[in-house]
């Protein structure tokens, strides 16, 4: 995404409610490697366990065999990253998640489905996404532009790219967004899809960014930032229960200028040495203040999405703040935003 530095009055606010972790933070895992086009043969033989599908106390282990034998979606889409790269066209050819969910008994509306990769990285996606492919935006593939679906939006499993085998370095298994001549984005792309797990319906939620520009953030967003191989951080505390989320410093830098002198949108390091104030703000009105010194490159003070692989509930529902970096004075709850207050801001033409 391109930025503009532009000044404004002195210490203009930001709003951050983590929706602009859209831009930069979603999809780590499934966004940042462009798809060759050239593949390596999967190691994965016919006879070898691919897939579990896992409903409550039900399993089943499809192999590559099996899932082949199913009816194939075929057909050419491709992927946006989150840095605004089109990945555009590949030719794929998988199994309709719909369609594996039933070998467990099919789904409900009050069930979600949460496809797991051997790195760790996770989308949970609801039952409207896997049955009737609705809440995906969809992008031209030349300007990479939102527009409106042309075709019906399928979830599926793929296991062919551009008639090859899909090769271990993000397969064998993937899962994509067949938008047929258009795109999606590429935080749906999940390599190497290990596990699809039906699990109850959790309660969703939605934050909003108001500032300069508005957006939102639904927690499957965040959830796809906060993946082990893109920004996500853990800490466990003195019960030995474990925390997970993404750093405070990195939600602030989303918002604030990028060094002007570098084309790859690198931390704008005279700035945060200057100096700025963050807030974090939660549900009840209540705040707690950070200098930008005191976040930068700190790892140890942590907003918290889950604890011991549990989404949040109760009081703390849905962000918590948490960490070795967290003195009482700034232990805070039911977070629902963050304030960058800047000498300058940045903003998107």
């Amino acid at each position: 995404m391109k930025r503009l530095i532009k000044q404004a009055p002195l210490f203009v606010s930001i709003i951050l409610i983590l929706a602009i972790i859209t831009s930069g933070l979603t999809g780590c895992g499934s966004t940042t490697t462009v798809i060759s086009t050239v593949l390596p043969t999967t190691t994965n033989t016919a006879t070898t366990a691919a897939l579990n599908i896992v409903s409550g106390t039900r399993t089943n282990k499809l192999t590559m065999a099996d899932i082949k034998a199913m009816t194939p979606v075929t057909g050419s889409t491709g992927l946006i990253t989150s840095s605004g790269t089109i990945d555009f066209p590949y030719d794929l050819t998988g199994v309709a998640l719909s369609d594996i969910v039933k070998t467990v008994g099919g789904i409900t509306a009050n069930d979600a489905v949460k496809i797991s990769a051997k790195d760790g990285y996770s989308m949970t996606l609801s039952y409207n996404q896997v049955m009737n492919g609705t809440g995906f935006p969809t992008y031209d593939s030349t300007t990479g532009k939102e527009v409106t679906p042309v075709n019906n939006i399928v979830v599926f499993i793929a296991y062919e790219q551009n008639g090859q085998a899909i090769g271990d370095d993000i397969g064998p298994l993937r899962m994509c967004i067949m938008a047929p001549g258009q795109l999606t984005d590429g935080q749906w792309w999940v390599k190497w899809v290990q596990k699809i797990e039906i699990i109850p319906l959790q309660t969703s939620w939605t934050l909003n960014d108001v500032g300069t520009i508005t957006k939102d953030m639904p927690k499957s967003d965040f959830e796809a930032g906060t993946a082990p191989n893109c920004h996500g951080v853990t800490w466990t505390d003195a019960q030995g229960h474990i925390w997970s989320g993404e750093a405070l410093w990195l939600l602030a830098a989303y918002v604030t200028p990028v060094d002007p002198n570098n084309s790859m949108g690198q931390l704008n390091t005279a700035l945060w040495n200057q100096g700025f104030k963050v807030d974090v703000i939660s549900s009840n009105g209540t705040t707690v203040e950070y200098n930008s010194a005191d976040i930068n490159n700190n790892n140890n003070i942590i907003v918290a999405n889950q604890e011991d692989g549990t989404p949040l509930t109760g009081k703390q529902w849905p962000l918590a703040l948490v960490g070795s970096g967290v003195d009482t004075q700034h232990q805070i709850s039911a977070i629902t935003g963050i304030k960058v207050i800047l000498p300058t801001i940045a903003t998107t033409p």
